[in-house]
């Protein structure tokens, strides 16, 4: 709850974009969070012996392990969006006066809201354990990857050799490993 009240409260308060998102392709990113969090919570509503049924032993400590992944995750890109303040944007685009962050979660990835995310996702499915939620993480993953490669693309063209050197000093998703 608390991630999609930051998410909505400060979801305009961004940067003009240099160039405009199609209606379609915000259609589609809301879409894909829709049937992301919709399937990964699936496991949470429905009894035994569906297709949802836990895959991952529900030991108490996989599943305090996952309450606290699942809360670092959301802190850390609840962090992260505040920090780009104004030059967040939902889409792959460059913003007027856009400006590279590197401080905060910054200074170890160079997509922390995207490894934030990854690890709630995680985190979640260690709690529910259900193979809808396991499947849909993966394939979030896996999307997110060609996401961030734009991302990467589009930075390197705004910032040039500040970015070349940004990407020498960090890693790109995972601190001190990638």
């Amino acid at each position: 709850m608390l991630f999609s009240i930051i998410w909505l409260w400060q979801r305009n308060k961004t940067k003009e974009n240099v160039s405009t998102r199609t209606v379609s392709q915000k259609i589609a990113a809301f879409s894909g969070y829709v049937i992301i969090f919709s399937a990964l919570y699936l496991p949470l509503f429905f009894t035994k012996g569906t297709v949802a049924e836990s895959i991952i032993p529900q030991y108490d400590i996989i599943q305090n392990f996952g309450v606290l992944l699942c809360v670092c995750g959301i802190f850390t890109s609840i962090w992260s969006r505040l920090l780009l303040g104004w030059n967040w944007s939902g889409g792959v685009t460059a913003k007027k006066d856009h400006e590279l962050i590197v401080t905060g979660p910054y200074r170890f990835v160079r997509h922390p809201i995207y490894t934030g995310f990854i690890a709630a996702l995680i985190g979640t499915c260690l709690v529910t354990g259900g193979i809808v939620g396991i499947v849909i993480t993966g394939l979030y993953i896996f999307g997110l990857y060609a996401k961030i490669n734009k991302e990467e693309q589009l930075l390197a063209d705004l910032f040039g050799d500040v970015y070349s050197d940004y990407q020498k000093r960090t890693c790109k998703l995972i601190p001190f490993l990638w």
